[in-house]
């Protein structure tokens, strides 16, 4: 009897632990990781197969959701996962700086939280037990200097940027101001949001393109799909090709703008790798108690006409045969440190 009344207790504690086992540093061979992110843009459906992978090949179950831009989705999906008592949290944030109560509540449930792809801002980003993504500093910075170059340090430029508030979007124009500042002959004509989609940026250098007319440059677009909404509106011009445009991530038609000439530069966030490193890092924490990288920052490769058939080849050619040799490569990404290496 006092043996079943011991069972008993030992199992109702071990329910009661739940999320918390990690604490403990106890292990879960089959950890199931929560993953919500901000919305299933065209670089997250590549990063989605990434994850996707990666939770394969470490026996992990993925829950992905989608927060279709809207914060108030990814608060409920972040206390759905507490609920559930899953055995870590990976988040790609709507906004940086809104979503401090609900990791500070999946910590003081036992709950951990890694960050990817949008850092966190404020004081929740202290409890956060690891960061994987990209150096958007460093990818604005890059993606104007492409369009300045092409303009020979004169001329005007307008700017699609991200959602305002999210880290993306907050480092990107960041990089972008930190370039005019140091290339006084070229102007700012207008900035505005184009929240990473298409057809925003279409309807935005539309009416810039109407109001400005030929002061208008060169357009640097804060990520891929804006940079082919620009290029949409510029076609309907007769301007593609004739005023540069430069973009971020490196998604399919991202690369097949800079193809043909429509682009002149994108910047490679390869969505697979940087998502699959978020997965693994994950895994390994709650599988082992495995220390994830407190701050793993991507640095983006510049993609040109001269390289773009490399790196085209590799991810959309053969995706199959990449997704293939993608736990191998994150696994010694993690280990090196050189997070972007492919």
């Amino acid at each position: 009897m006092q043996a079943k009344k011991l069972l008993a207790t030992l199992a109702g504690a071990t329910a009661l632990a739940g999320s918390a086992i990690w604490a403990a540093g106890a292990a879960n061979p089959h950890p199931v990781i929560g993953f919500t992110v901000y919305d299933m843009t065209s670089f997250i459906s590549w990063g989605k197969q990434g994850a996707e992978t990666i939770a394969k090949s470490c026996g992990a179950k993925l829950l992905w959701q989608t927060a279709s831009n809207d914060v108030n989705s990814q608060v409920s999906q972040m206390q759905q996962f507490v609920n559930r008592k899953v055995d870590i949290i990976a988040v790609a944030a709507v906004n940086s700086s809104t979503l401090g109560p609900q990791i500070m509540a999946a910590k003081a449930a036992g709950v951990p939280v890694l960050a990817t792809n949008l850092s966190i801002s404020g004081a929740a980003a202290s409890s956060l037990v690891g960061y994987v993504g990209p150096n958007d500093v460093g990818a604005g910075e890059q993606e104007a200097q492409a369009v300045v170059d092409a303009l020979h340090g004169k001329g005007n430029i307008v700017v699609l940027q991200g959602p305002i508030g999210q880290s993306a979007e907050i480092d990107r124009s960041q990089g972008i101001k930190n370039v005019l500042a140091k290339n006084p002959g070229v102007k700012l004509l207008a900035i505005q949001p184009g929240n990473w989609e298409r057809d925003q940026a279409y309807k935005l250098v539309q009416d810039w393109l109407s109001r400005y007319g030929s002061q208008v440059n060169g357009v640097v677009a804060e990520n891929d799909d804006m940079a082919i909404g620009a290029i949409r509106a510029l076609k309907e011009k007769s301007l593609n090709g004739k005023i540069p445009v430069s973009g971020v991530d490196g998604i399919k038609d991202g690369m097949r703008a800079v193809r043909a000439g429509d682009m002149i530069e994108t910047n490679l966030q390869n969505a697979a790798i940087e998502l699959g490193e978020a997965t693994q890092a994950a895994c390994d924490y709650a599988k082992d108690g495995k220390q994830a990288p407190a701050n793993a920052l991507l640095q983006m490769p510049r993609i040109t006409k001269a390289n773009v058939d490399r790196y085209y080849g590799q991810l959309f050619d053969h995706p199959a045969q990449f997704l293939e040799g993608l736990p191998k490569l994150v696994k010694a990404n993690l280990a090196s440190g050189n997070y972007a290496e492919q």
